[in-house]
């Protein structure tokens, strides 16, 4: 059964303890099919690749037997994806090198706050897990890599679906741990903040395997410490339900999550919280208390500190299966997959591998008027303090800067379109380590050193002089004895030597990046001064191009070679065959990418105009009951640095046409018109921007016969250009106020319209007899939601406003 679970955490950032609202856990079963459900064709877009990897899986793990190994240390290889848009959220190698690092220590029993946070009877079930994590120096394509994937894209912010910040950049699965991080998570139902989710083994689908979480959130380590747990089979201590098993025989039974609790809450060494204890069970059979130190409870991050060996026991299930049974996810730490991900001890990471990129700051856009500040902001503090050489831009007309700074401004002195170069010179350390000295490459090192690691470790006596442990001392518990099946009273702890070879190589390196095309440089005022109308009706296929009088926004989102959006087009396109008039008209396809697509005008002088106009054909269509795709109709006055709105139409507009199992086409009663007035634009530099905006799938959506030009010669006689309606209070509880102005001898219907597009109550039909008419309602009786109150005369929409019920 596919699964997916949501994993609700509260940690701290930078090792430093954060007071962050209690939320409700997202993790349960059916999970998974419920996400499915909502976004269907999302999921069933994955098809055809998750077969692929499955076939793949399948050939890799039939030849395990042949030279499977059971004991040592098990290295999983690791690449780590970057969502970001030139923010916070691009952490640095450092930065995620260091959370591995924790990653590492923690699950291994290693915690730098173990011996002074665990209680001792606790800390009698410490695990040791013996695996490392490391990144992956070679990818899928067998060349060098990092394990560090950089990958610019809008859906940094607020992802939906969630998974498909995966589609962006995946590596197989079964072959590596695929962890990917973003700036931001879509607000849960409960107003709560999401900061990570995992996908348990044996669940979901492979091309959706791993874990996403903040990136703010994975620089402590904590959150991928417990991201890490669920991706190896553990659920939360609690069990997820009021008293639940975690199927766990050395976690006692917990009530429900522990929500910031630290260890100065608990007045002994034992976890029982001072004064009374809602638990599970009695405290003569429980009397050790809630194991709230637990990686797997939301505890703060500077107070959890192990997994137990029950916990272990799941884990080496997931990674080493059981007698005659194959590990889900065995093949990763095998040594033919180790060779083939650069995994191996001692092997060299690739060189001079960082890259330069650059973007616009201070709430600068790509295209300003002439005399105007551009500002940018590169990536210097990627490259880590005190590393960069040189730091150079060129602006593409012969100027440039070299003063190093990574935020800079300038003005172009004509206008025009212009390519921006940013060349960057800096030093490097690379290093490869091993807990061998002869698995490393000396001869072409700069330097090597050795790290000496006291390791905790716990047993009886014999097992630990055996071992050569040192520092040996014996922990007695406390005297009300011991919890849940331990055999004695008392344990031995100590520790261990353990030497790791590091070689260190120094490089210098040269990394550029040029944006053709990056700044647009707008004149003051347009050359277009034709007082008539101007008619669109995009004819032919170079419709949409910068020779043209409307053209594709290029988007700033880095297309990553390991993506699998399987989007049919990636913006705004052209279709033949369909139009509202001519043969043909512009459109966004079914499938289109997710994000932000946006066609812009030329700029046009309208100051002539009496009462400037513009009027626009549109139909499309849903292929499921909850459309989430929206158009935003906007101008600019000053080049497209800033964008004022004309209107918007909702989800349910833009699939005015209804529910559609194929590829939508409009018949001629499915077109709409809208018509839009506004004294703003009678102006000497007046843009256009049509910005649809994909959410998730949906239906083909269809844009045709715009035209630009004087109200009177545009609008049809039966609208009003400043028609508006109004609703009071919104959100409502039942009662609201409709007011309408501007309708006066309008014949119009007046509809309650539901989220699904359906009409749920005819509020109002015939002729309005004066400019402003009111509509009192009652909707108490229906349900909480979203509603639109729509306006239509003759069958053209004349407005529509989103209504609120909140009871």
């Amino acid at each position: 059964m596919l699964k997916k679970y949501l994993i609700l955490l509260f940690t701290q950032l930078f090792f430093m303890n954060f007071s962050l609202a209690q939320g409700v856990c997202g993790t349960y079963e059916g999970s998974f099919e419920e996400e499915a459900k909502s976004h269907p064709q999302f999921h069933e877009s994955l098809n055809e690749i998750n077969r692929e990897l499955e076939a793949k899986y399948k050939s890799s793990i039939n030849k395990i037997n042949n030279w499977k190994t059971q004991n040592g240390k098990k290295i999983i290889p690791v690449v780590v994806h970057v969502i970001h848009d030139m923010g916070s959220e691009n952490i640095s190698d450092a930065s995620i090198q260091n959370a591995i690092d924790i990653l590492n220590a923690n699950i291994n029993g290693q915690a730098s706050n173990f011996l002074s946070k665990t209680p001792d009877v606790f800390a009698a079930v410490k695990g040791d897990l013996n695996v490392e994590f490391r990144l992956a120096k070679i990818d899928p394509m067998g060349q060098p890599t990092t394990g560090i994937n950089r990958v610019r894209s809008g859906l940094t912010y607020e992802p939906n679906p969630r998974n498909a910040i995966k589609t962006l950049s995946y590596w197989d699965s079964f072959k590596y741990f695929n962890i990917w991080t973003l700036k931001k998570f879509l607000p849960q139902d409960d107003g709560n903040t999401l900061l990570g989710y995992a996908q348990f083994p044996w669940t979901g689908s492979m091309s959706t395997d791993g874990v996403v979480l903040l990136a703010s959130q994975m620089v402590s380590g904590g959150t991928l410490t417990h991201e890490t747990g669920h991706w190896l089979g553990l659920r939360h201590t609690w069990g997820d339900s009021d008293c639940g098993d975690d199927n766990v025989s050395d976690t006692p039974p917990a009530k429900e999550a522990n929500y910031g609790v630290n260890l100065s809450d608990f007045p002994h060494h034992v976890g029982i919280p001072s004064g009374s204890f809602d638990g599970c069970i009695a405290d003569s059979l429980n009397w050790a208390g809630e194991m709230f130190v637990n990686y797997m409870d939301y505890s703060n991050d500077a107070d959890v500190t192990m997994f137990t060996k029950g916990q272990d026991a799941i884990m080496n299930q997931t990674l080493k299966g059981s007698e005659g049974e194959i590990g889900f996810r065995e093949y990763m730490w095998q040594q033919d997959n180790l060779q083939a991900t650069g995994t191996t001890d001692g092997y060299r990471p690739p060189i001079c591998s960082q890259a330069a990129d650059f973007n616009f700051s201070g709430g600068t856009s790509p295209t300003v008027c002439e005399g105007e500040r551009i500002f940018l902001k590169g990536n210097k503090t990627q490259f880590g303090n005190g590393n960069v050489n040189s730091f150079v831009w060129d602006f593409g007309n012969g100027d440039t800067d070299a003063s190093g700074s990574n935020q800079i401004q300038y003005i172009y002195p004509a206008a025009g379109s212009y390519d921006v170069t940013l060349t960057i010179e800096y030093n490097e350390t690379t290093q490869a380590t091993s807990y061998n000295l002869s698995d490393l490459d000396l001869v072409n090192a700069t330097s090597y050193d050795s790290i000496l690691t006291n390791k905790i470790v716990q047993g009886t006596a014999l097992e630990l002089n055996e071992m050569g442990v040192s520092n040996l001392v014996e922990i007695v518990l406390d005297s009300l004895g011991v919890y849940f099946g331990m055999q004695d009273s008392s344990y031995f702890r100590g520790t261990l030597q353990e030497y790791e070879y590091i070689a260190f190589y120094a490089n210098t390196c040269v990394a550029t990046i040029t944006k053709d095309d990056f700044i647009v440089i707008g004149p003051t005022s347009s050359s277009n001064t034709n007082t008539s109308s101007y008619n669109y009706s995009f004819e032919g296929e170079d419709t949409l191009s910068s020779t043209n009088d409307w053209s594709i926004v290029p988007s700033y989102d880095v297309e990553s070679i390991w993506s699998f959006n399987s989007a049919d087009a990636v913006s705004w396109t052209h279709f033949d065959g369909i139009s509202r008039e001519g043969n043909s008209c512009v459109g966004i396809g079914a499938n289109t990418a997710f994000g932000s697509h946006e066609i812009i005008s030329t700029s046009y002088d309208l100051s002539g105009l009496t009462d400037p106009a513009i009027k626009f054909s549109w139909s499309g269509a849903a292929v499921n009951t909850f459309p989430v795709n929206d158009l935003v109709v906007s101008y600019s006055i000053n080049c497209g640095e800033d964008w004022s709105n004309l209107a918007t139409l909702s989800a349910v507009d833009v699939a005015n046409a209804g529910l559609y199992n194929t590829k939508f086409q409009p018949n001629s009663d499915e077109w709409r018109d809208t018509i839009i007035a506004k004294n703003a634009l009678k102006n000497n530099n007046v843009r256009f921007r049509f910005q649809y905006n994909v959410n998730d799938y949906s239906n083909n959506f269809y844009l045709d016969n715009v035209k630009i030009g004087e109200s009177s010669s545009l609008f049809d006689s039966s609208l009003d250009v400043l028609s508006r309606v109004s609703l009071f209070p919104n959100p409502s509880k039942g009662g609201v106020n409709i007011s309408l102005e501007n309708l006066k001898d309008k014949d119009i219907e007046v509809n309650l319209i539901n989220i699904l597009g359906s009409e749920v109550k005819k509020l109002f039909s015939g002729v309005v007899f004066s400019d402003f008419y009111n509509i009192e309602t009652d909707f108490s009786s229906f349900d909480k939601g979203i509603y639109f109150i729509k306006v239509v005369s003759q069958g053209d929409l004349v407005i529509t406003e989103k209504l609120i019920l909140n009871k």
